[in-house]
């Protein structure tokens, strides 16, 4: 974190990733604003926190609405101050071969992962411009580069890598970085709640033999809202253990 006054802003929070970004972030210092449409999971992470003795708060709603989105801000600046760390966490998947895709879950993955990341970006960006400082981290996947039966969620998570470049440069000259998180598999969600034979079957074919975890996701988020990362802009950071070049394994 750039200092111990910070105000970050976790979309998709309550999930496990996002708890695991939330405990981090909060744990450098900074009073972590726990978003999430599922308003157990926010205020669990919150409490998790506030039971550490770090700051944060829990904010319930929907990140893929503009008019939210814009009003959280709104909040949030009044509340604490204007965030400088932005991390997009939130989305939802609905995987179908490309003859079964029906229109609303296409149009739901794309919400709730590309248009979100959207509205994150136009709501807090400005805020950050006034204060001549920003670390947005956006996330991605390896499924980006294509997998079976995922063709809405890899178009939304292309999608995020393509906006991540583009704002980067336009906001490159008032002090803000914006890079993207792109993990492989990780031990949480979806996966764990997979039978056993598939779990291994996936991780039999990562170089390292086994699935991330939650905190190693939440180093790398760390690092890109870091001092250290100040130099860096409009890239991926792909957390993968070697799956995304490993095909011939």
């Amino acid at each position: 974190m750039s200092s111990s006054d910070s105000v970050a802003v976790v979309s998709g929070g309550g999930g496990g990733i996002g708890a695991a970004v939330c405990h981090t972030l909060a744990s450098a210092g900074a009073h972590v604003c726990v978003v999430d449409i599922d308003p157990s999971g926010a205020e669990r992470v919150a409490k998790e926190l506030a039971a550490a003795g770090l700051s944060a708060s829990a904010h319930t709603g929907d990140v893929s609405r503009r008019e939210y989105v814009d009003g959280l801000a709104a909040d949030v600046t009044k509340q604490f101050a204007a965030p400088t760390v932005l991390v997009n966490l939130a989305g939802a998947v609905r995987n179908a071969v490309l003859s079964k895709i029906t229109d609303e879950d296409f149009a739901l993955v794309l919400d709730t992962h590309l248009k979100s990341t959207l509205n994150t970006l136009r709501a807090f960006a400005p805020g950050m411009k006034e204060r001549g400082f920003g670390r947005i981290v956006n996330t991605s996947s390896i499924a980006s580069r294509g997998t079976v039966a995922g063709i809405s969620y890899s178009a939304a998570k292309a999608g995020i890598e393509g906006l991540t470049r583009s704002a980067a440069i336009e906001l490159a000259r008032h002090g803000i970085t914006v890079n993207c998180v792109s993990p492989g598999v990780i031990a949480t969600g979806m996966f764990l709640s997979t039978p056993a034979e598939f779990r291994e079957e996936q991780t039999s074919k990562i170089p390292m033999g086994r699935a991330g975890t939650t905190e190693e996701i939440a180093a790398c988020v760390e690092f890109l809202t870091s001092p250290g990362a100040g130099y860096i802009t409009g890239q991926t950071l792909v957390a993968c253990g070697g799956l995304s070049v490993g095909a011939l394994k």
